[in-house]
């Protein structure tokens, strides 16, 4: 069984940040900080409750982006969540031990290092897994 250590984040994809951003204020999100990740193609602004939830609304950087595509075949909305692993390389090891996919490169960003598994493994959800840096919760 994997390894985790909890939820880290739920990801919505869309084009804009402004509805997202509508809704999550409704529900008591604030912004805490926005990023580019150039190796994900892909422009991040993170959100988080008093309640210590956490939220990212993620939008293509460009019309190159795998992100881009996703949203022209399914349109915004969920894209992911991500759970926080002890050590990514482990639970990527047992992730293919069960014979289970890993979709995409693994990458970094100012939270920690994230690798995805496959929806084709886990019955159509993308799930993120991320190792944070050091000092981060």
């Amino acid at each position: 069984m994997l390894k985790i250590k909890g939820l880290e984040h739920i990801s919505w994809a869309a084009d804009t940040v402004e509805q997202g951003e509508k809704t999550l204020s409704v529900l008591g999100f604030a912004p805490t900080g926005t990023e580019e990740i150039h190796s994900q193609d892909v422009l991040t602004t993170y959100y988080e409750h008093p309640e210590g939830i956490r939220f990212e609304i993620i939008r293509p950087l460009d019309e190159h982006s795998g992100l881009h595509k996703f949203l022209d075949k399914r349109g915004p909305g969920l894209h992911h969540f991500c759970v926080q692993v002890e050590n990514l390389e482990e639970a990527i090891s047992e992730i293919k031990g069960m014979g289970w996919e890993i979709v995409g490169e693994r990458f970094s960003d100012s939270r920690g290092h994230h690798a995805f598994i496959h929806p084709r493994s886990t019955g159509g959800v993308l799930i993120g897994m991320i190792e944070l840096h050091p000092g981060l919760e």
